[in-house]
């Protein structure tokens, strides 16, 4: 079912029910209007953040990041064949499958562990073609390698498994979630495995950090669409009524990016024009029956939302595959390679049209697929990024200011409030327990990071991050270097203060303004004092150190800004004018993350 033959500017398109959903409750003023587009891409971004909070911290007493102590090999394919099998009765369903495991030893390894959560039942394992005894830890299978053991083995593993997912009423944990939509309580079934939930419903090596292309063929009811990684290659219909779709990844990806959704899918389809004017690449949206024309409104924002990604990133990074949405029952939305997962309750809403929700998880296309973090304490990486690229998607689509809307929209001014925390993550077990800092404060950095190079080097260190990083992981200390080069000298003092401490600056400020001299020329007079109490990792008396914009106005209304380093707890600036001053502003384009007494 084409958007493309409805949709006469998908641009036009957006703002038209943008405006509809903004202005329903009407409004008698701009003022009033503006005013409700800051509190509602506040309301949207904080339930991204809460609905991440609640699917993350599912199970965290018995799961963990258990493959993060990386092992010595390295996962180049996975071949995973499922059949998914719902419950008539309403309970959970059932997953059969095998998976194949290719890849190389690389030091010297006696033996492989296979994450594999206990819900799944181990039925066999063959390495190399021949059978394998094989030990049931609780969280993974150990399979020893025979003796010589030497880096560069090569190695196949082929478990076949079953297990039972989640049903309705288990409160949409990780892995496998089998219940019902619409009118006719048709069933549905998807995953969602991150941080650690992949092996609840395939064995995998679930390290972030050894990505592996995959092939993923799922077999489903008739009267079903699977929605997957990659390309779909074939669709075959088999003899006993059930289906099997055929997909391929050909772009390495983590196991937490894996992705099965399946139902009664209505499939939607757009395409998006690359930057070369030429390449054409499916946008693809498999949606309820019963949700179709909210989907395929809210979904329009797709494809001018990529023109602007492409432009500020590079290139959508699997142009030669698709990028796709898939309806499911969970809560929020998952940024799995090229086919986000978004709620059904967002699709329906009449409240909202979900923009920042659908343009936060295109962007992981970039931050947090194409790079991926290495380990979950830099998290941030993909959740802090994704975040920015909201703002900086009003930004450009809008024409916001990205310093105002973070203001209002994505901070709560509390020094030790939801952005108090660090913004790496402090619990490798929980990486998601401080969605505040790692989503808003992250973003906030990238923001302020942006101030510090000036717009030309900002953009360029973003895009030279992706093209470094690509189809690979990256660490804060990667990136840091990155933005170091573009910068000509080292950022530690910056990364310190805002990546690895808590808090934020409490600037206290007062001025005094001379009489005109004997020139005609006035002395503006700031004292800045830094009232924090924070600790900074290697810094003695906790001061921030920054570039502040001071903005002079003046008696005949025009104003001027200049930039101050300030570096010390208290900090006096002088500056000479030939105008009368009447006031003095600090940071009034707010490019810093600060609290001013």
């Amino acid at each position: 079912m084409p958007l493309e033959s409805s949709m006469f500017s998908a641009r036009n398109a957006c703002l038209i029910f943008s405006i509809a959903i903004l202005c329903a409750p009407c409004v008698p003023s701009s003022a009033r209007n503006q005013e409700s587009i800051f509190e509602l891409i506040r309301l949207e971004h904080e339930e991204i953040e809460k609905s991440s909070h609640q699917q993350h911290s599912f199970g965290l007493s018995s799961l963990a990041a258990s493959s993060v102590e990386s092992q010595s090999i390295d996962v180049t394919h996975y071949l995973l064949q499922i059949q998914l099998t719902p419950n008539e009765s309403g309970a959970a369903g059932v997953v059969t499958g095998t998976v194949t495991i290719t890849g190389e030893t690389t030091g010297a390894v006696s033996t492989i562990n296979v994450d594999a959560q206990p819900n799944l039942s181990i039925d066999s394992v063959r390495l190399d073609g021949s059978a394998s005894n094989f030990r049931r830890k609780n969280t993974f299978v150990a399979i020893d390698l025979p003796p010589p053991t030497f880096p560069g083995r090569p190695f196949t593993v082929v478990i076949q498994y079953h297990g039972p997912g989640s049903g309705p009423g288990s409160g949409g944990g990780g892995g496998l979630l089998f219940t019902r939509h619409g009118p006719d309580s048709t069933p549905v079934v998807a995953s969602f495995s991150e941080p650690f939930g992949a092996p609840l419903w395939w064995p995998c090596i679930d390290n972030p950090a050894d990505k592996a292309t995959a092939e993923i063929e799922v077999t489903v009811p008739e009267g079903n669409q699977a929605a997957s990684n990659g390309v779909l290659e074939e669709v075959q219909t088999n003899a006993d009524h059930t289906v099997t779709y055929f997909w391929r990844e050909d772009s390495p990806l983590s196991t937490y990016l894996v992705s099965v959704a399946s139902t009664n899918y209505e499939r939607l389809e757009d395409s998006y024009t690359a930057l070369d004017g030429v390449t054409r690449m499916p946008l693809v949206y498999y949606v309820y029956p019963e949700h179709v024309a909210p989907a395929r409104a809210k979904f329009a924002v797709t494809r001018p939302a990529m023109e602007i990604y492409a432009g500020l990133f590079g290139e959508y990074p699997f142009l030669g595959e698709k990028y796709g949405m898939a309806e499911w029952p969970y809560g929020g939305a998952m940024e799995h390679q090229t086919i986000t997962s978004i709620s059904s309750s967002l699709v329906a809403s009449v409240t909202s049209n979900n923009q920042a929700t659908i343009v936060h998880e295109l962007a992981h296309q970039w931050w947090g697929d194409l790079v991926t973090m290495r380990t979950w304490d830099d998290i941030w990486l993909n959740e802090g990024f994704a975040t920015y690229s909201e703002v900086l998607f009003f930004e450009r689509f809008a024409g916001i200011s990205p310093g105002e809307l973070l203001a209002r929209s994505y901070d709560d001014g509390v020094v030790d409030g939801a952005l108090g925390g660090t913004v790496t993550a402090e619990n490798l077990n929980a990486p998601f327990d401080d969605n505040g800092a790692i989503y808003r404060k992250g973003g906030w950095v990238l923001h302020m990071l942006r101030h510090v190079l000036g717009d030309q080097k900002f953009f360029a260190a973003l895009k030279q991050y992706a093209t470094r990083y690509a189809f690979s992981n990256a660490s804060t200390g990667d990136f840091q270097e990155v933005c170091e080069d573009l910068y000509g000298a080292s950022l530690d003092w910056f990364f310190k203060q805002w990546v690895y401490a808590r808090g934020r600056p409490v600037y206290k400020v007062s001025t005094e303004i001379s009489s005109a001299d004997a020139a005609g020329n006035f002395t503006v007079m700031l004292v800045v004092k830094q009232k924090q109490s924070q600790d900074i990792p290697g810094r003695e008396n906790g001061n921030y150190v920054m570039p502040l914009d001071v903005t002079i106005h003046y008696s005949d209304g025009t104003s001027e800004t200049r930039v101050v380093f300030n570096d010390i707890r208290k900090q006096r600036f002088a500056f000479t004018v030939s105008k009368q001053p009447v006031g003095v502003g600090l940071d009034e384009s707010n490019w810093i993350l600060k609290k001013v007494k």
